[in-house]
């Protein structure tokens, strides 16, 4: 049984990791960024890991926004990082549009989102590792690292939300505002400081001045997904600026063959566990045979044939088998159940709560029928010595 609950055990959760992955990001139909890889855009704009190669221009976010099968757009700009965690430029409507796991939308567990250019929200990581709260006070570090000479110090960023757990990389984020970001890049050039904001006064530029050139990438929801392939097609044809538009379902799935490599290696872990019970049931009723010699002289003398006591030993196997699946069926569904809150908290991961799927059905009839085939050493050693009992 212990065997078969870590093989069901393992099943259920690389499902759930499956579908958490692939719903990393929801509510988002495209992403628009350079030309470049799907997977590439997908990594640096969902799971925050590399670097973007290029940018797009706000001229060509704006003229995307504008189309007619346009729902919403919200841009983002990349680059800047905080004590590790990366930070993301972007509009207040990200967090009205952006969902994750399906439909599930980003709530905030604290504060609200942002509506100042000099406040911030954080993930749920972030505010645990770093003990923010509503009100704490936060420096932006140019870049990807906190070397020395590389810190925004000059203009500090106010939490004004944490958000709930997700699950997801939103967790280890930092989202500030478009203008705010655009507004600590004053007096820098080639990654150095020219000057800084003490030298100005901040509240005197106007805010629309503060709208970035340029951008990293931007999420796109549209009115009908039907026009989704059209849509992304356009986009490579679009003349201004070498683009293209990413589907992030399509995109993750791609990403996920690579990644669930890892999870396979387990499943056959599992499966060489449940050979290895397999043996071992053989081998106990194998050794069981002899101290059970005077159960099978009864069962003789009462007239009972060699091969009707080969099929005990072969239904006693099916016994075991059932019991056993049965047995880890309802231990692994409870406990996934009742651990399910927990799972998504420590893990991002939410397994769905059902007693048996069709795919567990087929492992199962698979195992069962290992199990029978391997009672047919066992049963044929009852017959053989059934037999010159008989004769004897």
């Amino acid at each position: 049984m212990a065997s078969m609950v870590l093989l069901l055990s393992i099943e259920r959760i690389q499902q759930a990791t499956e579908q958490g992955f692939n719903q990393s990001i929801s509510g988002v139909d495209a992403i628009v960024g350079p030309r470049s890889s799907s997977l590439e855009v997908v990594l640096y704009t969902v799971f925050h890991l590399g670097r973007p190669t290029n940018n797009i221009t706000m001229q060509t976010v704006d003229d995307i926004r504008t189309r007619d099968d346009i729902d919403w757009l919200v841009p983002i700009a990349l680059g800047d990082s905080h004590k590790g965690f990366r930070v993301i430029a972007t509009e207040p409507n990200y967090f009205k549009h952006v969902k994750y796991a399906g439909d599930k939308p980003l709530l905030m567990s604290n504060g609200r989102a942002f509506k100042e250019i000099s406040e911030a929200v954080v993930g749920a990581d972030v505010a645990k590792k770093l003990d923010y709260k509503v009100g704490s006070d936060i420096y932006i570090t140019h870049g990807s690292s906190d070397a020395i000479g590389k810190k925004h110090d000059d203009f500090s960023f106010k939490v004004s939300g944490i958000l709930n757990k997700t699950g997801t990389p939103i967790d280890q984020a930092v989202f500030v505002d478009l203008k705010g970001y655009e507004l600590i890049h004053i007096g820098w050039q080639s990654g150095k400081k020219i000057f800084g904001l003490d030298r100005l006064d901040v509240s005197s530029i106007p805010k629309e001045d503060l709208t970035p050139k340029t951008v990293t990438a931007a999420f796109v929801g549209l009115k009908s997904q039907l026009t989704l392939f059209s849509f992304a097609r356009e986009l490579r044809q679009y003349h201004k600026e070498a683009i293209s538009a990413v589907i992030p379902g399509v995109a993750l799935s791609e990403l996920w063959s690579i990644v669930g490599m890892v999870d396979k290696g387990f499943e056959l872990l599992s499966w060489i566990i449940i050979t290895i019970s397999l043996i071992s049931m053989i081998t106990l009723i194998i050794s069981s045979i002899e101290n059970r010699k005077r159960e099978m002289t009864i069962y003789r003398a009462n007239g009972a044939t060699p091969l009707y006591l080969a099929s005990l030993v072969v239904f006693e196997a099916i016994l075991i088998a059932l019991s056993a699946i049965i047995g880890a069926v309802i231990f692994v569904t409870i406990i996934t159940h009742l651990a399910s809150s927990q799972l998504n908290i420590a893990l991002g991961i939410t397994p769905e709560f059902q007693w048996v799927s069709l795919e567990e059905i087929k492992v199962f009839a698979i195992i069962l029928i290992a199990g029978v085939l391997s009672s047919l050493i066992p049963a044929a050693i009852v017959f053989k010595k059934s037999l010159h009992q008989g004769l004897s």
